[in-house]
């Protein structure tokens, strides 16, 4: 069965940073409400969707938030200043173009001031430009202009990138040595984190419902908000589900770029779903991780074994619900997060909705119980 990439798309290129995150939440719910038995909400904005009502309850969460920006002023030159949300590498942002979106929900285009170098001194070329020292254009002259367009401060502001799939050529030596070659797609856009684990979760509800999939317990997916300020709604949505066991469905960052470590970063796009050993946040129920990994060599699904010391996930807060939840995150190798262009291979997106298919398939209540047995 083929992944639904037109819904990628949407999600992918929808409006939705921190805090600011219904314009995707919609989009979601629209969707889910063909394939589970209920949806509903938390306070925090977290959208809960569910199939069954028997057995243990297992939660998997996908932040739909996305890293952007915050207008915090307009100077008198029409020029706006902003504090990011999330995490943001200063050096990719000169020259990117931006969205921010006003109160009546208008999306005015910008663009990150960079001066050209040929009004800058050999000194100043050598100097890093940081986030407190940036100015967006939106085209005006004067505040009023500005004003005029309806931004005001507070208003959000996300990359402005569009999705599209490109392809390559894999190639592949056989036991001969002879060169064989095989099309790969990828997904080039933006919000990949956490979109794509979102948007695997919808998958895995599209799939159980259409093929008619029987399950020995009760699966509740959960698109997750505010996860880059603090894993919020996940928290506030695992305190509303009481899972008995948790999954982050997370991209994971591709080790295979330039000055990235293997050692801190050891998965590589294109090899599969990663299931990570641990992260900043968590330490997984060592027997849940195992028994992933069990089922993951039983069904011959491509995968990696993988660790991000250096970031946390929703299932850091889900783990620590009500006397604790065996948790673990699945990851999507996604080169270039946090910044305007994300890719990722569209392989290694069916091999998570695989694996985690196969995964709800055997967790029944002996199994869950097993996990936490002493």
């Amino acid at each position: 069965m083929k992944l639904n990439i037109e819904m990628l798309e949407k999600m992918s290129n929808a409006f939705g940073p921190s805090g600011h995150e219904l314009e995707v939440t919609q989009i979601v719910k629209e969707y889910v409400k063909n394939f589970a038995d209920d949806v509903f909400n938390d306070r925090t904005g977290s959208l809960i969707f569910k199939i069954g009502n028997k057995g243990p309850k297992i939660m998997i969460a996908g932040h739909i938030d996305e890293v952007g920006f915050l207008v915090t002023g307009i100077n008198e030159r029409g020029y706006l200043t902003f504090h990011p949300i999330g995490g943001w590498w200063d050096q990719t942002l000169l020259t990117q173009r931006v969205l921010i979106k006003t109160q009546d929900s208008k999306k005015i285009k910008g663009v990150i001031v960079a001066p050209p170098p040929h009004v800058l001194g050999p000194e100043e070329r050598k100097k890093v430009v940081t986030i407190d020292k940036m100015y967006i254009d939106v085209g005006c002259k004067n505040k009023e202009e500005v004003e005029a367009l309806g931004i005001q401060i507070g208003d959000p502001i996300v990359p402005d990138s569009k999705f599209e799939l490109i392809t390559r050529k894999e190639i592949i030596k056989d036991s001969d040595g002879k060169k064989q070659e095989k099309d790969v797609t990828l997904a080039m856009g933006k919000a990949f984190d956490d979109r794509i684990g979102a948007f695997v979760i919808t998958e895995v509800f599209r799939r159980i419902k259409e093929e008619n999939i029987s399950l020995p317990n009760q699966v509740f997916g959960v698109a997750t908000v505010q996860e880059e300020i603090g894993l919020r709604g996940a928290k506030t949505a695992a305190q509303t589900i009481e899972p008995d066991v948790g999954f982050a469905m997370e991209v994971d960052i591709s080790g295979d770029v330039p000055g990235v470590s293997k050692i801190k970063a050891p998965a590589e796009m294109s090899k599969g779903v990663s299931i990570l050993a641990g992260d900043r946040s968590m330490i997984p129920n060592p027997r849940l991780r195992h028994f992933v990994l069990n089922v993951a060599k039983e069904i011959g699904v491509q995968f990696q074994h993988s660790v991000v010391m250096g970031g946390g996930t929703d299932a850091g807060v889900i783990h620590l619900t009500g006397s604790g939840c065996p948790s673990l995150v699945l990851g999507v190798p996604t080169r270039h997060i946090h910044s305007h262009n994300g890719i990722l291979d569209l392989n290694d997106v069916e091999a998570a909705v695989t694996l985690l298919i196969e995964v709800l398939k055997r967790l029944d209540a002996d199994t869950v119980a097993s996990f936490t047995a002493i």
